[in-house]
Order: C-alpha cells, then sequence, then structure tokens
C-alpha cells in the first residue's frame, strides 16, 4: 500500500501539524465507515483496527509511505474500507506523543485523508501499473487538499472519573488537587457563578493526567465566589 498526503496539513487550532505527528492506516468491515478513535489510542469501534500508526509527519505532510501488507492479513481483511487518518496527539505541552505497540498512546483529534490509499499488487514494477490496483478494498487515489484532524476523540467507558480532593486559595490563585486522571487526556477547568452555568475557563491551567498521583489545576482568582468542575481540556 502506498499513501501520503498533499498538505499542508493542521490541527483544528490551525496549526500546521508538527513533524513527527502521527498518521495512523485504518481499516474498517465492508459497507462500514471507520468510526474513531477513543482518547487512549483504541478504535471507537470494537470492529475496526488499526493496521499502522507510526509518527511520519515531516513539513507539514504525510511523505510518501509504503507499508507492505503480509498475505494472510490481508486475506483476513480484503473486502473491506481502507482509509489514512491525521491524528492531534499533542500533550499539554504542545509535544506529540507518539506510537506504542502500533497504537497512538493518545488521540485528541483526529481527521480522514480524503483519499490517499493506492494499493499495489506485490509484482507492481512501474507507476504507470498503479491505476490497476486502485479502488480495491475501498481504497482511492492520493487527495489533493490539506487534511485537518478536527473530530474530537471518545472518551473511553473505562476511562476513571476526575475528582476533586481539595482547594486552596493563595497568591492570587485557586489551587485544586485533582485525583482520578488518566495520561491520555489533558484537563482544564470550567468555572461559573452558579453550577449550572460553568464555561470553560480559559485563564486556567491545562495539565496532563497522571495516573499513579494527584495533579494541581490552577486559575486565577475572582471577586465573589465561584464553582469550579474538572473537564477535559478541548
Amino acid at each position: 500500500m502506498r499513501f501520503s498526503t498533499p498538505g499542508p496539513d493542521y490541527y483544528a487550532d490551525m496549526h500546521m501539524v508538527l513533524d513527527g505527528e502521527c498518521y495512523a492506516l485504518v481499516w474498517s468491515p465492508a459497507g462500514t465507515v471507520f468510526s474513531g478513535f477513543n482518547a487512549d489510542g483504541t478504535t471507537a469501534s470494537p470492529n475496526d483496527r488499526i493496521v499502522i500508526a507510526a509518527p511520519l509527519a515531516k513539513n507539514g505532510r504525510c511523505p510518501v509511505v509504503y507499508f507492505q501488507v503480509p498475505a494472510d492479513i490481508y486475506k483476513e481483511l480484503e473486502g473491506g474500507e481502507w482509509a489514512v487518518c491525521l491524528l492531534d496527539t499533542r500533550n499539554a505541552l504542545g509535544v506529540t506523543s507518539g506510537v506504542s505497540a502500533n497504537r497512538p498512546r493518545r488521540v485528541n483529534r483526529w481527521g480522514v485523508v480524503k483519499g490517499g490509499i493506492v494499493l499495489e499488487p506485490k509484482a507492481v514494477a512501474s507507476p504507470s501499473l498503479v491505476s490497476a490496483a486502485r479502488l480495491r478494498s475501498g481504497a482511492s487515489a492520493t487527495s489533493h487538499g490539506g487534511t485537518q484532524a478536527g473530530i474530537v476523540s471518545e472518551i473511553p467507558a473505562y476511562a476513571e472519573a476526575p475528582e476533586i480532593t481539595s482547594i486552596e486559595v493563595t497568591d492570587g490563585l485557586v489551587k485544586l488537587a485533582v485525583s482520578g486522571t488518566v495520561p491520555y487526556l489533558t484537563y482544564t477547568l470550567s468555572s461559573g457563578e452558579n453550577p449550572d452555568g460553568l464555561v470553560e475557563d480559559l485563564s486556567a491551567d491545562l495539565v496532563d493526567g497522571a495516573p499513579d498521583g494527584e495533579i494541581e489545576i490552577a486559575a486565577p482568582r475572582a471577586e465573589g465566589g465561584r464553582f469550579f468542575k474538572v473537564t477535559r481540556a478541548r
């Protein structure tokens, strides 16, 4: 399989993808559409499959990548739908998180490349022969426009729920200690004058989860009382 993107590719915040950002070659059963990613890098549907995920981005795009699918695996997947996805794996510091065991360590957002895959027979010796292999298993030719990772990933049902364990007001800041966080999510605060009117506090910290301990999230102190809730940073 050969796939690439023409670029430039972007995150939802319109920053161009960083070198080392991840792209994933994914597969779905025939007649279905790829369901997307959970925040921990798994597929949202157990029927979908990540065939390969790798930190491939260079100069704002996915360069030409050749991936050889073993015959037994291709036979198992033949007839399904293939797609290439751009991922946003950045942590709270804006650094990409990479891949572990062929799975992205985290996925904040994702987007499907429009086209991007060409299936090539084992015996292909010339690009002029590639067209005969196109559109098998739902594949298509390379796209002609940038891709954006704009779809928010799902929080898996098994993810722990964050819990505020203490609150302290000091040095003009409100500091909340939070337990029950996971490393593949970045947390911040929503706040408001009443519990039913909480909105994301844009002045609050962005902090990655820490499964083995507590994290601290701070926000500037405001006049009067406020309610706080720990939320996922978008």
